[in-house]
């Protein structure tokens, strides 16, 4: 029997449970689609008889090739069968997963299809809309990748097995397009979890388009995780006045870009939703019918958490829909297509499945104080002086005077072991002998929702061989939290030498297995080599202490006639943040040192000045403006954060000639025209990370700087009419 969702592809293997074959099914991502380098979801369904839960274990191939067992399955009962969830990250695009059974059954490696590329697009489609794979081709870049299209009719097909699912098993998904036809009485059970499951995915930094017309008041009924996406007031979920006719359709064909007007047959008896409290609505309205925004909001694009969600009033998805050649255009529109078409990178040079953006963090992270690569002098100095000694003067010293060829026994182990002495020396004098760690971390808070993200990166270098304990839990500083926290290995994207798409995997100098203790927010048994690193990366979220707890920054913001902030605001924060910016729509104004207490006035200080020139360190030159270029060998955490945090805003690839990689999920610019402003400076660290080395006979040393970005995330008063 296999499961209902994810169009899942079956593997087979031989089951000895109370004396006969079974066949399992396995179900890795969704839509029969699983990437590299991403949390990913496995589904696996066995026999109710075939042992317990806990016998039950599923193992991911990290990228130098070693094993990391995945924390207990969630079972889920479903007739004859049980359905295990597993949750764990594949490190490479060929198989890389091992199940191990109770008994008789034992580990068997499992053959998977090819994993999607790491830095690929996957755009996951609820409903049936096939306009989406269309304008998937309409997004194509020069070197022909696009986004590839995954398909699920309904939340119930996604919902196989889906006791468990979490924000974090949508982690390889780029954007979701839901269609409100398939979410229809789906506010409970299975669908509801589902549902559930999105909503914090979209809360953590995911794109949501929503497309509910007359299906809006079914699909996003009260009670329902959906009734969120509807557009409404700041902190309230939307809600729908009444169904009202489309009578002009000017508006949505010139937000799509229409080549051809839709038909008046379609148009007439076709009902859109006037939605509650119009003229207070939460986001920027892209479309609409009227003379103002309010009159009949048609397309919205509103801020969820650090996520965004396009909602559109009309069910596309509707066959009459399909014979309109603005259906495609549309969906692009609604993707976000003119901007991600509009980064080609710096005259081309873009190049996909090689370095990024995430991978040259990973390069800067991998630098320790005190250590540093030996000379390259040094190093062929040593080998000429070494092939020297061995001849001519090992021979000159054995063969003169009639020769003695039996000193060679002798000459020739003293010449090993001093040279294997000097080498040793040279590394312990560049390498050092001591344990080295780095840190690098950003933090996003939520003051709408009080709603907590955090990354944090970790990097340790080894004297000696060792086994590694790892373990991270977020800063202190907002109280008890309650994080959802998960930590793992930490890998560059891409097809290079040790990169998630490599076709063979870096092989490791301390080849062990190791495993999850308890959740996923603990490691043990991770080897390292002698004087060689090991870098991991965590993920958490969180909500702020208690629904009445104060938010940590208070902003009273609004926008004057010409969109200039004003208004002030307050930290409450019980720590300082240094190098304060406040960053709105394509502005920054310059904040300083705030320290708890502290209180800004955007209107009181110099003005704003250019998002874009500020990241990009645009200087005049010869009057005009020059920004900097990116250097992509740069190793400086902080800056590489900085353009990260607001990537698209500063050019994207078209500034680092990089994709934003991993990253990209960080970027704030798509809130900070939607109604949103950005409060960004440095703190205390966000993740304190607790690493032990089975046998060491000294602790490792925490890193000697660990401060993180923190951005807060902050309304503004709706503009008035």
């Amino acid at each position: 029997m296999r499961p209902a969702g994810f169009l899942p592809w079956a593997v087979s293997l031989l089951l000895a449970a109370a004396g006969r074959a079974e066949t399992l099914d396995v179900t890795a991502g969704f839509g029969g689609v699983h990437r590299t380098g991403v949390w990913t979801p496995l589904v696996v369904a066995v026999p109710a008889a075939a042992g317990s839960v806990a016998d039950w274990h599923a193992w991911f191939e990290d990228p130098d090739g070693q094993w990391v067992r995945s924390p207990a399955a969630v079972a889920t009962r479903d007739g004859e069968l049980v359905r295990l969830r597993f949750r764990g990250r594949f490190g490479r695009p060929v198989g890389g997963l091992r199940l191990e059974g109770p008994g008789a059954v034992g580990s068997t490696e499992v053959s998977l299809p090819p994993a999607a590329a790491g830095d690929g697009a996957l755009v996951l489609v609820i409903g049936d809309l096939d306009a989406t794979e269309r304008a998937a081709r309409l997004m194509a870049h020069e070197d022909g990748s696009r986004p590839r299209v995954l398909r699920a009719a309904g939340p119930r097909e996604l919902a196989a097995g889906a006791a468990g699912l979490t924000p974090r098993d949508f982690d390889g998904i780029d954007a979701i397009v839901a269609c409100g036809t398939a979410l229809e009485g789906s506010a409970g059970g299975l669908g509801g979890e589902v549902l559930s499951a999105i909503d914090g995915w979209v809360r953590g930094g995911g794109r949501l388009v929503f497309i509910a017309g007359e299906s809006a008041p079914r699909a996003a009924a009260p009670g329902s995780p959906a009734a969120a996406w509807l557009p409404g007031p700041t902190g309230r979920p939307g809600g729908v006045a009444r169904m009202v006719p489309l009578r002009r359709s000017a508006a949505l064909e010139t937000f799509a870009r229409a080549a051809r007007p839709l038909d008046k047959p379609l148009l007439a008896g076709l009902e859109v939703p006037l939605l509650a409290d119009a003229a207070r609505l939460d986001g920027a309205v892209l479309a609409f019918e009227g003379r103002a925004a309010a009159d009949l909001p048609l397309v919205v694009r509103s801020v969820h958490g650090f996520g965004t969600i396009t909602w559109l009033g009309l069910d596309i998805d509707r066959p009459a829909f399909r014979s309109w050649p603005g259906t495609d255009t549309l969906v692009v529109e609604l993707l976000g297509g003119r901007v991600a078409a509009a980064e080609g990178g710096r005259a081309g040079e873009t190049a996909r499945g090689t370095l990024d953006l995430a991978g040259q963090l990973r390069t800067a992270i991998d630098q320790f104080p005190g250590v540093a690569p030996l000379p390259f002098e040094l190093l062929a100095g040593l080998g000429l002086l070494y092939v020297a000694c061995l001849y001519p003067l090992d021979w000159w010293l054995t063969s003169r005077g009639g020769g003695r060829a039996a000193l060679a026994w002798l000459t020739l182990p003293l010449v090993v072991a001093a040279f294997s002495g000097l080498a040793f020396g040279a590394g312990r004098r560049w390498k050092g002998a001591e344990w080295r760690s780095t840190a690098a971390g950003i933090v996003d808070v939520d003051a709408v929702g009080g709603f907590v993200r955090g990354r944090s990166w970790s990097g340790t270098w080894s004297p000696t061989n060792a086994v590694l304990d790892v373990a991270a839990e977020p800063s202190s500083a907002l109280g008890d939290t309650a994080p959802d926290m998960a930590v793992s290995w930490h890998a560059a994207a891409g097809r290079g030498l040790g990169a998630t798409d490599a076709a063979a995997p870096h092989p490791a100098l301390g080849g062990a297995d190791y495993f999850y203790q308890g959740g996923l927010a603990a490691l043990a048994g991770a080897s390292v080599a002698s004087d060689s690193s090991r870098l991991f990366e965590a993920d958490w979220t969180a909500s702020l202490a208690g629904e009445s707890a104060a938010p940590p920054v208070v902003a009273a913001l609004d926008r004057d006639a010409q969109a200039a902030l004003r208004g002030s605001i307050e930290s409450r924060l019980p720590f300082a943040l240094e190098g304060c910016v406040l960053v709105h729509a394509g502005w920054l104004y310059d904040v300083g040192r705030l320290a708890p207490g502290g209180r800004f006035e955007p209107a009181a200080g110099r003005g704003p000045r250019s998002l874009a020139g500020a990241v990009t360190r645009r200087a005049a030159a010869k009057e005009r403006d020059v920004a900097e270029r990116w250097d992509t060998a740069s190793t400086d955490v902080d800056r590489i954060l900085e353009v990260a945090g607001f990537h698209r805003a500063a050019g994207g690839s078209s500034y680092t000639s990089l994709e934003a990689g991993r990253l990209g999920r960080l970027d704030l610019s798509p809130v900070l025209d939607t109604g949103r402003a950005v409060l960004v400076g440095r703190g205390p660290a966000g993740a304190a990370w607790r690493l032990r080395a089975a046998g060491a006979t000294s602790a490792i040393p925490p890193p000697t700087s660990q401060t993180a970005i923190w951005r807060f995330v902050l309304p503004l008063e709706p503009r008035q009419p």
